[in-house]
């Protein structure tokens, strides 16, 4: 999740992503040598899930009306669809490590 971060910093929006990756790379990081505080846990998957909620409709364009090629094509303001796409799939990504990274610390 740390290298996710560093990737964020050519985004248009660094600050976000920056703080959302790094967020989640400390949750984990945490996790590894004790239980996620479940304040914290609670705070990540809220933000996690609003995040997804805001970019899902550009996913569903791109799924059901693009061709699956433009997911890797530069992104510009007529196809926010990819910024979204790619947001989207960052999002599931680092919200599957936070849920793995708090099971197996309560384990």
């Amino acid at each position: 999740m740390l290298v996710f971060a560093l990737l964020q910093i050519n985004d248009p929006d660094p600050l976000i992503w920056v703080t959302y990756y790094a967020a989640i790379a400390c949750a984990c990081t945490i996790a590894a040598y004790r239980p996620l505080p479940l304040v914290v846990f609670l705070a990540l998957a809220a933000v996690t899930a609003a995040g997804v909620v805001l970019t899902l409709p550009g996913f569903i364009d791109w799924l059901l009306n693009r061709p699956t090629s433009d997911l890797w094509a530069p992104m510009s303001a007529g196809r926010m669809y990819i910024e979204h796409s790619r947001e989207l799939l960052g999002l599931l990504i680092a919200g599957g490590f936070l849920v793995m990274a708090d099971r197996l610390s309560r384990s």
